[in-house]
């Protein structure tokens, strides 16, 4: 379908605006692209640094090119940046030192978020040294709200005056990435991965563009590090991007992709080494008006995976609550859970999680089984979740019987089995967990474009039962 006609859009609070483009079922990026042209007239772009993007003088210099660039197209230009190299780790590791009273949570944060006013000072003076005036902020100085979280706060407003006014006097605004504070004025951190959050969050802010730079390409059909032959995807979508981000994928983080969502911020993910505008990267988008979609866009590995059963668990009106109700009042996420008969007025109720929080969950667990009557409680280390994600799952049957046949093929033992709309997750030994996911990857013909369409002809009954 040559010429297919489709509405160029971007984002503006809300709004979809600008004209038509004419389109080819392959490339559902006209918005981006007309933007790159200067299209549809827009300003702001925030362009997001990972802390490897930013962790030596050269890289910093590299890292400041793209918003060289950018400012020399006439764009203005937000940078968030995350703290350098391993500085994260090293801080850590210097709490540690004082034992337990060094993981206070409050003092973790002010600690923590010295990290990124580093390597922000470092941007900042990158870019006066290559004639473009900048100055760094930090959460405070740049208006970012958040809750009382300490470690996983979540981002309730961005004021933005500063900023505002920077962008107005031709400053390029270098901004902490990762934190923020509450209404009193204490220092918060929004854990792991907070810098893409924060950057998504500024360009819903000024209605702009978020370009987030990496070392690695893009979006993958897996990551290329344990799959050689993983593609790079110019084009994945919201849903499947936000699957595969609270799956395990590490290349935005995923209250980023929700935020870029429910704003409708395009986000582009780039690599921060290389020079110039002809780099493909991948562009996040909306489904919106889009040809066919994928029936399996990539496969997710995620490590270091728990599990907790809670088994011959008193089955009452209430008693899921009574479970996971500590556990979110302790702020900590849970994955996938499960819930089965155990016989006559019991059920067993098993889910997964970091390994990490196992402890801590355990721990409340031993308080809340006396009291839905569980017969037994087991916390296990030692998992991986296996995960393909696409949105033509929605439309597409088979997907489940042609992974599994893939794991059976390679005698890989399925532990748990979990599945979205477009989704299908499996927990397996985390000794098998690379295995699985390049015998799923190759099982849905991702390592070429001839492959993945083979696999779906199968899927759709074309070349035969699946």
């Amino acid at each position: 379908m040559r010429g297919l006609m489709r509405r160029c859009w971007m984002r503006g609070r809300g709004r979809r605006r600008g004209g038509d483009c004419a389109q080819t079922p392959k490339v559902a990026i006209c918005g981006w692209l007309c933007a790159q042209a200067g299209a549809m007239g827009v300003q702001t772009v925030v362009q997001k640094f990972g802390g490897t993007s930013v962790g030596d003088a050269e890289k910093l210099r590299q890292s400041a090119g793209h918003a060289v660039r950018a400012r020399g197209a006439g764009r203005r230009v937000i940078l968030v940046v995350s703290a350098m190299g391993d500085s994260t780790d090293d801080l850590l590791g210097l709490a540690d030192t004082l034992g337990d009273i060094g993981h206070d949570k409050r003092e973790m944060d002010q600690l923590l978020a010295t990290g990124e006013q580093v390597s922000c000072a470092m941007m900042a003076m990158t870019l006066r040294g290559l004639g473009v005036p900048a100055v760094s902020l930090t959460g405070l100085q740049a208006g970012i709200k958040t809750d009382h979280v300490h470690g996983r706060a979540s981002i309730r407003e961005v004021g933005g005056d500063r900023v505002e006014q920077l962008l107005g006097q031709g400053v390029v605004p270098v901004v902490c990435g990762f934190q923020g504070v509450t209404e009193e004025g204490d220092v918060t951190t929004l854990g792991r991965g907070g810098s893409d959050t924060t950057a998504v969050a500024l360009a819903a802010r000024f209605k702009g563009e978020c370009e987030i730079y990496k070392d690695v390409d893009g979006v993958f059909t897996a990551d290329p590090r344990l799959v050689p032959e993983a593609r790079l995807r110019p084009v994945v979508f919201y849903e499947e991007m936000l699957e595969a981000a609270s799956l395990g994928s590490q290349v935005i983080h995923p209250r980023a992709v929700e935020l870029a969502r429910k704003f409708d911020v395009p986000v582009r993910v780039l690599h921060s080494q290389r020079a110039g505008d002809g780099q493909r990267g991948t562009v996040v988008l909306s489904e919106e008006g889009s040809m066919e979609a994928r029936v399996v866009s990539s496969v997710v590995l995620k490590g270091g995976v728990g599990r907790i059963s809670l088994r011959g668990v008193q089955n009452a009106a209430g008693v899921q609550a009574k479970v996971f109700s500590p556990i979110a009042a302790a702020h900590i996420p849970v994955d996938d859970i499960i819930q089965e008969d155990d016989g006559p007025g019991t059920i067993n109720l098993t889910f997964t999680l970091d390994k990490k929080d196992l402890p801590e969950v355990n721990a409340i667990l031993q308080g809340v089984a006396p009291l839905v009557g569980a017969q037994s409680l087991r916390a296990d280390g030692g998992f991986s979740t296996v995960s393909a994600v696409g949105a033509g799952m929605r439309s597409s049957s088979g997907v489940a019987a042609m992974m599994f046949a893939a794991l059976a093929q390679e005698k890989i033992l399925v532990e748990n089995i979990t599945t979205s709309e477009i989704r299908i997750s499996v927990v397996v030994r985390e000794g098998d967990g690379q295995r699985a996911v390049r015998c799923v990857h190759r099982a849905f013909g991702l390592h070429s474009s001839e492959g993945e369409a083979q696999a779906a002809a199968l899927l759709r009954g074309e070349l035969g039962e699946v």
